[in-house]
């Protein structure tokens, strides 16, 4: 099943923003996220600078007043900021000087953090900027401010802006070993190209940054990275690390009380049908509603927040499709306002809280509180829809149910720069259903490039006969007697039907654990994970159970001028890596071996290629028995895959992702050969983004197709004017079937068209207007197609941000 937002309208607004992240699965297995850069290696690029006397104290004067963000440098009270500057290279070499000058200003008031920075450029024309819409900021220039509040290490907020004054935000998480570009928070930037490079202005509310209290006479410290992206033929990066020391003791907590509330109010007719059936409204929401979401800050280290009747219409669409050789839940990215709110608080290394499982909330509360060493958060929330991530050891599925549902996790964590202990919990329950989890999760630091992780949870849970139903291929497959020999594709049961075993209670621990090496010429790690057949996390992404997995690799990289005329170094890295999957009881289910090249560097060049070689089981011949063994088959894989990504000018990027050569297919059954490829190009104006994408499958079987999968995704954004967006989302899905030799029934070919038109209103602060529509059309059995989903959106809402004198 695919996991769906239900009650999400018009999500194409954020759907061309999205960002990829790494899913648990693919970081066990090693590096085959698409990459931007290297962001680890520069951030302990700082890191180091900091420890070698590359560190520098500046004592931050509170100044009055406010500049106007232009991206200009020229008025009076920019007379009143600091100096800074960054003088060294992060990347490709650690801590060389910088290769261009790079000038800022610092300036706090008594609400924001202000910076102002002049990156002098020797050939402006050269700048690669364009405007993109927001948390797309990753392969041009920019300016950028990385702040940890607390000092420590572990939790760090990036603010983000190129030439053209389009913004990032990023959370980095050293707990969880993640970059969330899906992290937002409230903070402005301009910026304006002149003859002599550019300049930018930054406006971050200190309510943004997280700020802890500390103790009376002591002054407040952060510890800030000021970055510089300068890609020309090769990827630069160039960095400063310094201390910022509040000059004024009195603490942000001592000002007003903050209340941001966002009412608002959507008129959505929103049909859906069968084929010949008449359209009805869904029933997830009506054709009118209102809510808001609401916000106190008490000081800038504790937030309350709450929501009431939430409708995310500006969530992105879910455009990733999931493929029939894909037998697991594929994750999706979390972009709604609510669960923005200490989202830093709930990362860790198991994503035992994925709030994507939280579909149609009435009402929620949160509570966030950061402090210089400890910090805890909470929330708790209605929902009407029950979403539960079902696992398995081979595959998953999704149970989706129209029953309330309440949700609850709890953190707290406390540590320094070398070391952090942690504590976590949730709970879901409702109606005979009941999932509690609960464990311990720690850091520690050997130095600058080497790390240990780990995580222990345990699990108790309890599920109604509705969970196991709602997962059978067949109504009411609980109530007919098991078969004797249930094979695959003639049986009503699976896997996940009997993961959701409503007899009994299921009790069980999960363990992951990690030593990782990622230095300048080196890398290297050594992963183990042990989940009990009966461990369940139903608030978080963890699609597998069962299993115990043993992942290492090794990996060696090397600093190169590829061509004169690049003026820098470009990369090349060779890794292998080697695993081992068995279930609990030490069945085996995969061993593999990786061996990978990359090379990064000229014209803007990504080329990762690899082979893979694999004994993995991917199904069971009998759906009755969760035992592998003979029962499980198990196939030799051997293909390539690559990752290739060019972008010569800064306006074309093109990219070509791919697999060929011998893989299972987990729905039949068979080895075969697999031609995958995924082209994709993007062209950038001053007002128009283009990208088509295109994944094509073709599973071959004994010389002729088994199956094909073609899906293509035209994304259009046009902005004409400034807080003026008209976007263009169309994807077209195809999948046809040899139904002859597929082992269960299925349609010969199915046929999905969706056209998405949304024009955005949004001011800086203040009010906003989305308004759109959204059609799906399908193909029938017999070829004739029909709309199948028809809808109108628009939404209104406003920002209220007030202080509260109390």
């Amino acid at each position: 099943m695919r996991i769906t937002l239900l009650g999400s309208i018009g999500g194409v607004c954020c759907a061309l923003l999205a960002s990829c992240l790494w899913s648990s699965s693919l970081r066990a297995q090693g590096l085959d996220d698409e990459p931007e850069e290297d962001l680890s290696q520069i951030d302990q690029a700082g890191e180091t600078a900091s420890e070698e006397g590359g560190l520098r104290t500046l004592v931050l004067r509170q100044v009055a007043g406010a500049p106007e963000l232009d991206g200009n440098l020229d008025e009076p009270f920019w007379d009143n900021a600091q100096p800074v500057s960054i003088d060294y290279e992060f990347y490709p070499s650690r801590l060389a000087p910088a290769v261009v000058e790079t000038r800022g200003l610092v300036a706090l008031t008594d609400t924001h953090l202000y910076i102002g920075f002049v990156a002098s450029d020797p050939d402006p024309d050269a700048i690669r900027s364009i405007t993109r819409t927001r948390d797309a900021v990753k392969e041009d220039d920019y300016v950028s401010i990385v702040i940890d509040a607390t000092g420590n290490l572990r939790r760090k907020f990036e603010f983000r802006v190129n030439p053209h004054g389009s913004r990032a935000d990023i959370l980095q998480d050293s707990n969880s070993n993640r970059y969330w570009y899906d992290w937002d928070t409230d903070w402005e930037a301009e910026a304006e190209i002149n003859h002599t490079g550019y300049t930018a202005e930054l406006a971050i509310p200190l309510d943004s940054i997280r700020q802890p209290r500390y103790p009376v006479g002591e002054r407040p410290t952060w510890f800030v990275i000021l970055k510089r992206s300068y890609p020309r033929m090769v990827d630069r990066t160039l960095g400063a690390v310094y201390e910022f020391q509040r000059e004024s003791t009195v603490q942000a907590g001592d000002r007003n009380r903050r209340l941001v509330m966002e009412p608002y109010y959507i008129y959505n007719p929103d049909e859906e049908r069968d084929e010949g059936d008449a359209f009805q409204q869904v029933l997830q929401h009506g054709d009118h509603e209102v809510g808001a979401d609401l916000a106190l800050n008490v000081d800038s280290g504790t937030t309350l927040f709450a929501t009431i009747n939430p409708n995310y219409t500006d969530v992105e669409a879910d455009i990733a499709r999931e493929s029939i050789n894909n037998p697991f839940t594929p994750f999706q990215p979390e972009k709604r306002s609510f669960f923005q709110q200490g989202r830093d608080l709930f990362s860790s290394y198991m994503p035992v809280v994925y709030t994507r499982n939280i579909i149609q909330p009435e009402y929620g509360l949160g509570l966030a509180f950061t402090g210089r060493r400890v910090s805890s958060g909470a929330f708790a929330i209605n929902d009407t829809e029950t979403n539960v991530i079902m696992p398995d050891n081979l595959g998953s599925d999704t149970v989706e149910l129209s029953s309330p549902v309440r949700s609850v996790a709890a953190r707290y964590i406390q540590g320094d720069k070398q070391a952090s202990l942690g504590f976590m919990g949730t709970a879901r329950n409702g109606t005979g259903y009941e999932n509690l989890v609960a464990g311990v999760d720690g850091l520690y630091n050997f130095g600058i490039d080497d790390k240990v992780r780990f995580q222990a949870m345990y699990s108790s849970t309890e599920y109604p006969v509705e969970f196991a139903d709602d997962l059978c291929e067949s109504p009411g497959c609980l109530d007919q007697l098991p078969e004797d020999n249930c094979l695959l594709g003639e049986c009503a049961l699976d896997a996940e039907v009997l993961r959701a075993d409503p007899t009994r209670r299921l009790e069980g621990h999960g363990l992951r654990a990690e030593y990782q090496h990622d230095g300048p010429s080196s890398l290297y790690w050594l992963r183990y994970f042990d989940y009990a057949a009966d461990f369940r996390a139903d608030l978080g992404y963890e699609p597998r159970t069962d299993f115990r997995q043993l992942n290492a690799a090794y990996g060696r990289n090397w600093f190169v001028e590829a061509r004169r005329r690049d003026r820098g170094l470009s990369r090349i890295r060779a890794y292998a890596v080697l695993n081992h999957v068995e279930s609990a009881s030490g069945e085996l289910i995969e061993d593999g071996f990786d061996l990978w090249g990359e090379f990064r560097g000229t014209l803007q060049t990504v080329l990762r290629a690899g082979w893979r070689l694999k004994n993995r089981a991917v199904n069971r011949i009998d759906q009755n028995d969760l035992a592998l063994g003979d029962n499980a088959p198990r196939f030799d894989e051997s293909y390539l895959q690559w990752y290739y990504e060019t972008s010569p000018t800064n306006s074309f990027v093109f990219s070509l992702d791919g697999r060929y050569g011998n893989i299972a297919d987990p729905a039949n059954l068979v080895l075969g050969r697999m031609h995958e490829y995924k082209p994709a190009i993007e062209f950038l104006s001053e007002k128009l983004n283009l990208g088509l994408e295109q994944t094509y499958r073709n599973f071959l079987y004994q010389g002729s197709t088994l199956w094909r999968e073609d899906f293509t995704t035209l994304k259009l954004i046009y902005h004409p004017w400034e807080k003026h967006v008209f976007r263009v989302l169309l994807l077209d899905d195809g999948t046809w079937r040899d139904t002859d030799r597929f082992l269960a029934e299925v349609l010969p070919r199915e046929d999905e068209r969706t056209t998405e038109l949304t024009y955005l209103y949004r001011r800086t602060k203040g009010f906003s207007v989305l308004l759109g529509a959204k059609l799906i059309r399908q193909e029938d059995p017999q070829g004739d197609r029909f709309t199948s989903d028809r809808q109108v959106y628009l939404k209104l809402q406003y920002k209220f941000d007030k202080e509260l004198a109390f």
